[in-house]
C-alpha cells in the first residue's frame, strides 16, 4: 500500500523533472491550456504534457518544481537581434532627441559613427555582448535568438551564448555584393564597415554555408542557417545561390526587406516591379524564407507572400523608431492573409529585449486591423521557431520536443490580477516575472539569476568592453545635465 494514500503501489515510469500546479500554455496546434497542468522532461526532451491530475502519479522525478499555479510557458525566441549591438546603450542615444536638448547637436555627431562601432568591433568584445545579450533574454523569458548575419566572430558569440544557456542561430558576415542602394540608407553605412566586408561576390559565395557545420551535433544549442543582408544589396545570382543552399541543407532562409520607404522606392523603380514581385520571379520566395522588417511593400506582394508561404518578421520597435506613424502598420494584413509572422527586437541599443511584445501591441494601433495579444504570443514562440527553421523541435510545449520552457512567478505585482494570464504574459510581463527557465532540458536560469555564469562578472566585462572601444574610436558620452562631483 502507498503510504501517502492507503492506495496500492504503482510502477512508476522514471524521469529528470516534473513542472506541476502550472499554468501550461502549450503554444499546440489546438493551442491548449493546462490548469492546473504538468510538465514532464526526460533529458533533453518532453516526455508527456497534460493536466497534472493524469500525469503526476505516473513518473518519479529526479527533481520536482512546483510553478505555484504561474504561467509556463515555450521559451520565447527573438527571430531577429543584432546581438552585439546592446553595448552601444547610451553610447548612442537617441536620434529623436530634440535639437534644443543640451547636448543633442553632440548627440547626433555621434550617431554618425553606429556603423564604425559596428565595425571597429572584436572577438572580445563579441562574446562580452552576446554573454551580456545571453542574460537578458533568460530575463526576459527567452530561450534563443537568430543572428542575421551582422557578428563577425561567430566562434566567440556561439561560445557565449553556450556558455549562458541559450539557443542561438548564426549566419555568414554581412553577405552583400552590391551597395549601391546604401546611397538611400547613409546611417548603415560608412567606409570602414564596407572596407571590412567588402561587397565582394567570391567572399559572399565562400561564406554563405560558413555556419552549417554547426547543425552536425543536433544536441548543440548554437546552429547555423543561411542569411543575406537584402535590401537590394544583393545580386540575382547571390540570391538564388543562397536561396538553393538552404533548400539543399533544409535550413532556414532570411534576409532584410521593405525596410526604408525611399530606399525601398528607388530599389522598385531600377527593377520595374517591387521587389518582393522580383523575389518571386527569380525564386527565392519559399516556406523556408523570411523577410525581415518589411514596412514597405505593395498590395499584390500580400498574395505573392501568402501563395509562397514565406514568413514575415517583424520589428515593431523600428517601425515606431522610424517615426514611421504615418505609414499605416500592414501587420494584421499580413496576419490575416494567413502569413507566418515572428517578432524581433532588431538592435536592443534603445529598449530591452523583452520590449517587442508590447511595442507590437503600440504598433498595430497604426492598422486598419487587429493584432491579439494571442497573436503576439504566437509571434514569439511558434511563429518565431518556423521562421529559424526549428519548429520540429521547439517554439511550443509538446511531447517529443526539446524542453525549452519558461516559469513566470506570481510574486510580482505585474501578474495580477491574474484573470487574463494570456494578456498578462504578453503585455504587462517583464524581466522581473521570470522564475526559472529550462533550456535544453537544462536549468539555466533559477529564483531569478543565472544557474552558469557570474553575473556581475559579464555585467563588468561588458563595460570594460565598451570602455575600451569609446576609446579607440576617440568618442564620449554626452551629458545631457552637468554632473557635479
Amino acid at each position: 500500500m502507498d503510504k501517502a494514500n492507503g492506495s496500492e503501489n504503482i510502477s512508476r515510469t522514471p524521469c529528470d523533472v516534473i513542472v506541476r500546479n502550472a499554468y501550461v500554455i502549450t503554444m499546440d496546434a489546438e493551442r491548449r491550456i493546462f490548469s492546473p497542468g504538468a510538465v514532464v522532461i526526460s533529458g533533453r526532451s518532453i516526455t508527456e504534457v497534460g493536466p497534472e491530475s493524469s500525469i503526476i502519479n505516473n513518473w518519479d522525478a529526479k527533481r520536482e518544481i512546483d510553478a505555484k499555479g504561474g504561467v509556463v510557458h515555450p521559451g520565447f525566441i527573438d527571430a531577429h537581434v543584432h546581438i552585439v549591438h546592446g553595448t552601444g546603450r547610451g553610447v548612442f542615444p537617441s536620434s529623436t532627441v530634440s535639437a534644443s536638448t543640451t547636448g543633442a547637436l553632440e548627440t547626433a555627431k555621434q550617431s554618425v559613427y553606429f556603423p564604425d562601432w559596428k565595425a571597429g568591433v572584436t572577438p572580445e568584445d563579441e562574446y562580452a555582448a552576446t554573454q551580456l545579450a545571453g542574460l537578458e533574454l533568460l530575463r526576459s523569458g527567452f530561450t534563443g535568438f537568430v543572428e542575421p548575419g551582422t557578428v563577425f566572430d561567430t566562434d566567440s558569440a556561439a561560445a557565449a551564448a553556450e556558455k549562458v544557456g541559450v539557443r542561438a542561430l548564426f549566419a555568414g558576415s554581412y553577405l552583400w555584393d552590391q551597395l549601391e542602394i546604401m546611397e538611400y540608407m547613409p546611417g548603415l553605412m560608412t567606409p570602414s564597415l564596407a572596407r571590412r566586408v567588402p561587397p565582394d561576390q567570391d567572399r559572399c559565395m565562400e561564406q554563405l554555408g560558413c555556419e552549417l557545420h554547426r547543425n552536425q551535433d543536433e544536441d548543440a544549442l548554437t546552429r547555423g542557417y543561411v542569411s543575406l543582408y537584402g535590401l537590394a544589396t544583393a545580386s540575382d545570382e547571390l540570391l538564388c545561390t543562397a536561396k538553393s543552399l538552404a533548400d539543399e541543407h533544409g535550413v532556414a532562409f532570411q534576409q532584410h526587406e521593405g525596410y526604408e520607404q525611399s530606399a525601398t522606392q528607388a530599389d522598385n523603380k531600377i527593377l520595374g516591379k517591387s521587389r518582393i514581385s522580383h523575389l518571386a520571379e527569380i525564386g527565392v520566395l519559399g516556406e523556408n524564407a523570411s523577410l525581415i522588417h518589411m514596412n514597405f511593400f505593395e498590395d499584390d506582394d500580400i498574395k505573392l507572400l501568402a501563395e509562397s508561404k514565406s514568413s514575415i518578421i517583424w520589428c515593431p520597435i523600428m517601425f515606431l523608431k522610424m517615426g514611421l506613424g504615418d505609414v499605416r502598420c500592414r501587420i494584421p494584413e499580413l496576419k490575416d492573409a494567413g502569413i507566418n509572422i515572428a517578432l524581433g527586437i532588431d538592435g536592443a541599443v534603445e529598449c530591452t529585449i523583452g520590449d517587442a511584445a508590447f511595442a507590437a501591441h503600440l504598433a498595430s494601433n497604426y492598422s486598419d486591423g487587429v493584432v491579439t495579444p494571442g497573436d503576439i504570443l504566437e509571434m514569439q514562440t511558434i511563429g518565431a521557431a518556423k521562421t529559424a527553421g526549428i519548429d520540429d523541435f521547439t517554439g511550443s510545449i509538446e511531447a517529443g520536443k526539446r524542453a525549452d520552457l519558461v516559469m513566470r512567478t506570481q510574486d510580482c505585482a505585474e501578474s495580477w490580477p491574474g484573470v487574463n494570464p494570456i494578456l498578462t504574459l504578453t503585455l504587462m510581463c517583464r524581466a522581473g516575472t521570470v522564475g526559472t527557465v529550462i533550456t535544453n532540458g537544462d536549468i539555466v536560469f533559477e529564483d531569478g539569476h543565472s544557474t552558469r555564469v557570474d553575473e556581475i562578472n559579464v555585467y563588468e566585462k561588458a563595460k570594460e568592453s565598451v570602455l575600451q572601444r569609446l576609446q579607440r574610436l576617440d568618442l564620449t558620452i554626452p551629458d545631457e545635465w552637468p554632473i557635479v562631483s
